[in-house]
This record gives structure tokens, sequence and C-alpha cells, in this order.
């Protein structure tokens, strides 16, 4: 997961790089489960009550998957306050993802790249909160 999360990353710079709305609009998307990634890659790996990729898989059934694994995230954050806020900052990429993926909005460059780099300060928080796992 942790390459996903890299490599989602990475297309989303190929994509911005074409400066074309279209391609933007689509690195939004890439840019979202960067994060989402490497928020399943922790869940596994922290010393933190773990959850495997099939226990994660499991506990979220009926569930939305990707709520479950922000707020497992966020229960895992050790200040309460900086857990919200990290929470806030993934909800707040989703939606744009949402909006990205389901609607005829069309993002611009500066649009994307602001995605990427939210998506960039949520992993390095992640980092930050859980060691350089």
């Amino acid at each position: 997961m942790k390459a996903k999360s890299i490599g989602y990353l990475g297309v989303a710079q190929t994509l911005i790089n074409k400066q074309e709305e279209i391609s933007c609009t689509v690195s939004v998307h890439c840019s979202y489960y960067a994060v989402l990634m490497y928020m399943k890659y922790i869940l596994a790996q922290t010393d933190r009550q773990p959850l495997s990729y099939e226990e994660q898989d499991e506990a979220a059934n009926g569930k939305g998957s990707h709520e479950y694994v922000i707020e497992q995230i966020k229960r895992r954050i050790d200040r309460p306050r900086a857990g919200l806020d990290f929470a806030q900052g993934v909800n707040t990429l989703k939606k744009r993802r949402v909006k990205a993926d389901y609607s005829t909005r069309q993002f611009s460059v500066e649009e994307s790249l602001e995605c990427k780099q939210l998506a960039e300060g949520l992993i390095a928080k992640l980092k930050m909160y859980f060691g350089n796992l």
C-alpha cells in the first residue's frame, strides 16, 4: 500500500504536468487515493492496535470503507484535536475527489496542485504521528 500511495502521487504529478483540465481533474482522484492507501498502510503497520488489510476490509463490511479507515486513523492519533484536524483534512480532499469523479466540474492546474499538496501534507502528518514506517 505504501508503494501504491507513492505511485498515486507520481501519477497525480504527471497528470498535472499535462496542464489540461481533464488531466488536472483526474489528478485529484490520484491525490486522494494516495492518502487513503497510506492510511491503510499505517493501520497495518502501526504498533497502536494494528489492523491487517484483511481486518480492515472485514471491519468495514457494510459501512463505508473510507470512513472506517479515516476514523481508525483519527482514533490512533495521540492528540484528539490533531486527530480531528487530520480527519477534516482528509474529508476536504475526499469531497474534492467526489466532485472530480462524479460531477462535470473541471479542476484547474492550481486547484489540482493544491489537492496534491494537501495530500502530501496529510501523508507527512501521518509520518509525524506514527513514525516513518
